[in-house]
């Protein structure tokens, strides 16, 4: 799947901001500004081989996956991750808005560049990291703090959560959709650990408290129906949560915050809270039920809170519309609880439900605390910021619009992403918040930005509500005509204004036009229209309606079906929605003005236009063809040699109101005349249009260009247009004046909605009975069909309960015949059994025996040690007694000497006590005169023998007579003391 160049490296795929991203390495500018692309080639698939579950790039990634999961068997998996990894810069965004980041995965080829879907993100537990993971595995860490951005060397594909792990900060908790959670560390780039918990996509992971333990259950993970408890440090599954599903299943799981418990939520709306030390339901409480108690105690609903997106001035009828969503696609195909969030301290739970309600619980006792109601819109997934004082709430309605909502004042509300919204995620401090779109991008925002820019538009409508306090002039018709302003708005004015600036004030058209065709307002006749509903022709044709905004969908499709109720005709005209709906889309909260515009504008102006329906008006388009005639003869013939007909260029403009040819402002402008001068009028406007454009229309080649020329806008002056018209009416021939032949203006009157009959009435009723004969053969084709589809199952279901009693039997002899081989076996089995245990046996009694014999030797081996090493003992301690006893004697003997030497220093002492000095040193002094005598007396005869042998000494060396003039002076000087010593000693004496 990878393209692997020649340097060896893993290639990187490109990753793409919103904000601008600059490139360290080659600090050019790109042309997509904001667009990193990576140096190294990508090797790019198709997104529909890249979407498709079996298809091969997905085994490819099941066992890069593998590899990953098993370092050992993918020893070059796992030198990539000794890779560096290179950071990249990125700048954040500041605007107003509050979005200070858009990331978007997308891969740039030569041809075309292909769009990676994100996955999931998450904020790391300090805030200032963003973890991305797109579908393919690749993982992207945003660093908020130094402005760049890296990818990981691992993968992990088919991600579908990820959470910051609680234990260490550099560590993420990812699950897939194969069942797996693995813990990874950004730092290092490598899987920690992981575990494969199930088979189904892991939906959510929560944890508890005790987080430190290694033993205990403290997080817990759902796995579509399923749930398992494990523990976070090693991933090891403890408890596995299964419930009988075919009564209810599990829609929601997770811990409940500050405790040791954790809650599950049921497609029956039931919550139940269990205990994680011993797995068991110590509550169960039905949050919908208790609603609807508190509901029915609140005598005023209008005491409940509602909070709604639109404001006053939008259409808010059938708004019920929007409320409805896939339940299957969110996957919640039963109850009403859709999604749950804790407040950060954890003392309430908020839920939100499909019926347009949101519940805040308490989490001690689990009961309603206080009730909103969403009027019109629905929150799928909710959050809970904790600053200022957790009233904020950010959440995505079914709609895919990110909100963000103020609960103690429902006024304020801010709408962050108006569409395609699919998850979000608010970091722990709460000042970034993260939306995850259905296009694969993340959006990041500033809570802070968002929090003041609600504040300032609060204050805006605080004023400008202020402001219009004063009494106004309404813009819109609403109600019976004020009298006054009915006589303000005198025809003869009105035209003088239509003449001036060629069209009505925009604040007052519709007024001026309520004036001129004189509307009644009958707002109980409009009423009782309203409530026959919609006829089976109106809604059997408006399946194929194609109008992008749904309020103008159904603002088309109510005025048509009072049409349809007021008169048949207009229910089977297939050109009636085209004709109302540029008048519903300026009037599209005033129906019963649409509906008495479009019925006076039928009862005069169009009042011809149904006389041969289904055919075209023959009639009403002759007149329209004879005037051109009349003024232009060249353009009737090119329309003749063409065979272009007047229902072609005359009723294409009518039977949408020349909405198709002309822009808004133009529209609005054209039918100001219209309505202001007679009613055929109109008949001109088409010849003049044709008129004007005349040079075009004679140089289109073919039929089927001039046919199209009529359905698409053409540049025009409506000025020149009216006048154009207006010409042609004054200057047209008697004969041929469409005023022959239409009546004078007649409008509705008060009180009542007079029939339209110029049409076919013979007709209608044959298509009616027509409609009920075809009906009723439907519903007996439907009934014999059903009837024969019964008779079919009755015969299925007796062919299979024979074929399943036949197989039955045969199972029944099979199980009866394997039985008895198996019995056959197991006693065959004993018997040998049997043999072996007596074979066992005699084998146990001799080893026994010698088991006995050994002990017996042991045993008396053992004795004779001990007793050897008694006497050991025993020589040891005699020994040790001869030696301390020999000790002792030394000791004495050495006392007693010497004791004997202090007696004879003692005595000595006392004998020499009083001498004098000489006296005590007399012997050593007599014995070193003697020798001292001595030692002269060598020395003379050392002389004599010296002077005996003189030739002796002549050959001696000349250093020894200072050697020997040296030893003479030292015993002269010896010789000195002692005489020195002898004076002292007699003179003591």
């Amino acid at each position: 799947m990878e393209k692997i160049g020649s340097n060896n490296n893993p290639p990187l795929e490109n990753i793409s901001l919103a904000s601008e991203i600059y490139d360290e390495e080659n600090q050019e500018e790109q042309e997509d500004e904001g667009t990193l692309y990576d140096a190294e080639e990508w090797d790019i698939i198709s997104e529909m081989e890249f979407s498709t579950e079996n298809d091969s790039e997905s085994e490819e990634f099941e066992e890069d996956f593998t590899e990953h999961l098993q370092p050992s068997l993918a020893p070059s998996v796992a030198s990539h991750a000794d890779l560096p990894m290179h950071k990249y810069p990125f700048k954040l965004q500041h605007n107003e808005t509050g979005n200070i980041l858009t990331v978007h995965h997308t891969i740039k080829n030569v041809d075309k560049q292909l769009r990676v879907r994100i996955a999931a993100c998450c904020f790391n537990g300090m805030s200032n990291k963003l973890l991305v993971i797109d579908r393919r595995g690749n993982i992207y860490v945003f660093d908020f703090v130094i402005k760049r951005y890296w990818r990981l060397t691992i993968r992990v594909p088919q991600a579908t959560v990820v959470h910051a792990s609680p234990l260490h900060h550099s560590e993420y908790i990812v699950g897939n959709e194969k069942g797996h959670v693995l813990v990874i560390n950004v730092e290092k780039s490598i899987i920690s650990r992981h575990n494969e918990v199930g088979t189904a996509a892991v939906n959510q992971i929560t944890w508890g408290n005790r987080l430190q333990s290694t033993s205990i259950s403290n997080m817990l993970m759902r796995l579509g129906s399923d749930a398992a408890l494990l523990n976070l440090r090693n991933l090891r599954v403890s408890h596995r949560l299964e419930f009988d599903q075919s009564r209810h299943t599990l829609k929601l799981a997770g811990y409940i915050p500050n405790s040791e418990q954790f809650f599950t939520c049921f497609t029956n709306d039931s919550l139940s809270v269990w205990s994680a030390h011993s797995q068991e339901a110590t509550q169960i409480t039905l949050p919908i039920k208790a609603r609807d108690r508190k509901l029915r105690l609140l005598r005023n609903q209008k005491a409940i809170p509602e909070i709604a997106l639109r404001g006053d001035d939008e259409d808010d009828i059938n708004s019920i519309d929007d409320l409805e969503f896939d339940c299957e696609e969110e996957n919640f195909a039963d109850g009403t609880l859709l999604n749950y969030s804790f407040t950060p301290n954890g003392n309430k739970l908020c839920f939100t439900t499909i019926d347009g309600y949101l519940l805040l619980l308490s989490s001690a006792s689990f009961e309603v605390d206080k009730l909103f109601r969403l009027r019109d819109f629905v929150l799928k997934q909710i959050e809970v910021l904790p600053q200022p004082k957790e009233r904020i709430l950010f959440g995505i309605t079914a709609r895919g619009q990110a909100v963000m909502l103020d609960l103690e004042n429902t006024d304020q509300k801010l709408i962050v992403q108006h569409s395609n919204g699919l998850s979000l995620n608010v970091s722990r401090d709460g000042k970034l918040l993260s939306v995850l779109s259905k296009c694969g991008e993340v959006n990041v925002w500033s809570t802070c930005r968002l929090f003041n820019a609600l504040q300032s538009k609060t204050q805006s409508i605080a004023q400008l509500r202020a402001v219009l306090k004063q009494p106004k002039l309404p813009g819109h018709v609403s109600g019976p005509m004020n009298q006054e302003l009915r006589q303000l708005l005198k025809r003869d004015r009105l035209e003088a204004m239509l003449r001036e600036f060629g069209c009505y004030p925009e604040k007052y058209r519709f007024i001026i036009w309520s004036s001129l065709l004189q509307l009644p307002c009958n707002g109980v006749q409009f009423q009782a229209l309203l409530k026959l509903g919609e006829p089976p022709i109106v809604k059997r044709n408006a399946r194929g309606l194609r109008i992008k905004s749904d309020a103008q969908r159904r603002g088309v499709i109510r005025a048509w079906s009072c049409l349809a109720h007021w008169c048949k005709v207009f229910g089977y005209a297939e050109f009636m929605p085209h004709l109302v709906f540029p008048f519903v889309k300026h009037l599209l909260k005033n129906g019963l003005i649409v509906f008495e515009l479009m019925a006076t504008l039928l009862l005069n102006h169009l009042q011809l236009c149904f006389e041969f329906y289904p055919l075209p008006p023959e009639n009403y388009l002759a007149m329209c063809a004879n005037v051109l005639q009349c003024n232009d003869e060249q353009l009737s013939k090119f329309y003749q040699a063409l065979e272009v007909h007047a229902k072609d260029f005359a009723w294409s403009l009518l039977t949408n109101a020349f909405a198709e040819v002309l822009e808004e402002q133009q529209w609005l402008a054209l039918w100001d005349n219209i309505i202001t001068e007679p009613q055929y009028f109109i008949i001109f406007v088409i010849v003049a249009y044709n008129l004007l454009q005349r040079e075009l229309i004679l140089r289109l080649p073919d039929k089927e260009s001039v046919l199209r020329f009529f359905h698409e806008q053409n540049p025009i002056d409506v000025a020149k247009l009216v006048g154009r018209a207006r010409k042609l009416m004054n200057k047209c021939p008697p004969q041929v004046h469409p005023q022959r032949f239409m009546p004078p203006f007649a409008p509705i009157p008060k009180g009542v909605y007079p029939k339209f009959l110029k049409y076919p009435s013979n007709w209608i009723a044959e298509k009616e009975e027509q409609t009920l004969e075809l009906q009723k053969q439907h519903q007996e084709i439907d009934a014999r069909i059903r009837h024969l589809e019964l008779e079919e199952l009755q015969m299925m279901d007796r062919l299979q309960n024979g074929l399943k009693q036949e197989e039955h039997t045969r199972r029944v002899k099979e199980m009866e015949k394997l039985y008895q081989e198996t019995i056959q076996r197991e006693e065959e089995r004993i018997s040998c059994h049997r043999k072996m245990l007596l074979t066992y046996q005699l084998e146990v009694r001799q080893r026994k025996s010698e088991v006995m014999t050994q002990l017996q030797e042991a045993e008396q081996r053992r004795k004779v040690l001990e007793m050897e090493k008694d006497i050991d003992m025993l020589m040891h301690r005699i020994e040790r007694e001869r030696r301390r006893h020999t000790q002792e004697m030394q000791f004495a003997e050495d006392e007693i000497r010497n004791q004997e030497l202090e007696l004879l220093a003692q005595r000595y002492y006392s004998d020499t006590a009083g001498a004098p000095l000489a006296q005590k040193y007399y012997d050593n002094i007599q014995k070193m005169c003697q020798e001292r005598d001595e030692l002269q007396r060598n020395l003379r005869e050392m002389t004599m023998e010296h002077l005996d042998k003189p030739s002796r000494s002549r050959r001696s060396p000349a250093p020894e007579e200072p050697h020997l003039t040296a030893i003479e002076r030292s015993i002269q000087e010896i010789q000195k003391e002692f005489s020195d010593i002898l004076n002292s000693g007699s003179k003591s004496k």
